[in-house]
């Protein structure tokens, strides 16, 4: 995956991951994925943290260049969190944390663009229904904001069952009534006897996507997920000076056409004080 530099520069990139556990994975999802990957996402998000309401004192979760942000889990699994690129303006809007799920908002300013807001969620196995309404509830009023909206996340949900899942039924049309639409469409999920839709990327602008999918790793049994928007941040304006070339110059021949000049058009003043200024600047010149 190749960005031309003012691509790199003006987008706006989105990863995500299922680490089972930062803690014992970190060090993989930064050398295994991220290097390997060669590319710098400005918001780099994670699912199933297990960093709880008892350990998330000891939480000293950190990649160089980004700021973390996260929410806990009350139970032994669970847990979301934001790694932002330290150069990006943002503000946390909610955390969110229940034995039903676990949600991060952040919203993202951008000057002469829109603001985008990303939410970050683990959807635990249990009460969906409440899952669901909070969902519904919160994307509706997202929607309305005119905001570019980024979610993304481990659901538990396998959208290649809609036909046959009330549950995935239900989450697409929710999405779907808010024109938040995937950028994933293939398994993320894979092991010898099932493969699943349960971890995507949704957003409501989906002529701005550069390139999306799915990125096949063993940090967990989770392939992880991104997501490049283009033109979300203004590109760096470089400023353009004339400058003269002086690298063929002749000190001769600069004296000999300052000689030939017809200094005469000039009055009797100005011609003294020319005659000094070029006695004084070919002194200078020949030293």
């Amino acid at each position: 995956m190749k960005l031309s530099k003012d691509e790199t520069i003006s987008s706006f990139s989105i990863f995500h991951n299922n680490v089972v556990s930062l803690n014992h994975n970190l060090e993989n999802l930064q050398t295994q994925l991220l290097h390997e990957v060669d590319f710098h996402f400005n918001v780099i998000r994670v699912t199933k943290t297990k960093i709880t309401n008892v350990n998330s004192q000891l939480c000293t979760a950190h990649i160089p260049g980004y700021v973390f942000e996260y929410v806990p889990t009350p139970l032994v699994s669970g847990g979301v969190g934001m790694f932002i690129d330290e150069s990006l303006d943002y503000r946390v809007l909610e955390r969110a944390s229940n034995e039903a799920f676990q949600v991060l908002w952040a919203e993202f300013p951008f000057e002469n663009k829109k603001n985008v807001i990303c939410g970050i969620f683990y959807r635990q196995h249990n009460s969906p229904e409440i899952f669901q309404s909070y969902f519904d509830e919160t994307i509706e009023k997202l929607a309305s904001s005119g905001k570019y909206i980024v979610i993304m996340g481990d659901f538990n949900i396998d959208l290649l069952k809609c036909a046959s899942s009330l549950y995935s039924h239900d989450f697409l049309t929710s999405l779907q009534s808010c024109f938040l639409v995937p950028t994933i469409d293939k398994p993320t999920r894979v092991c010898s006897t099932s493969a699943t839709l349960i971890d995507n990327i949704f957003i409501n602008n989906p002529d701005q996507v550069v390139a999306s999918g799915n990125i096949i790793s063993d940090i967990s049994d989770h392939f992880s997920q991104f997501c490049i928007l283009k033109s979300m941040r203004d590109k760096i304006k470089i400023r353009k000076f004339n400058l003269r070339e002086f690298s063929r110059f002749s000190r001769d021949s600069f004296n000999a056409d300052l000689s030939n000049v017809n200094w005469n058009t000039l009055s009797d003043k100005n011609r003294v004080m020319w005659t000094i200024y070029f006695l004084l600047f070919t002194t200078s010149l020949t030293n």
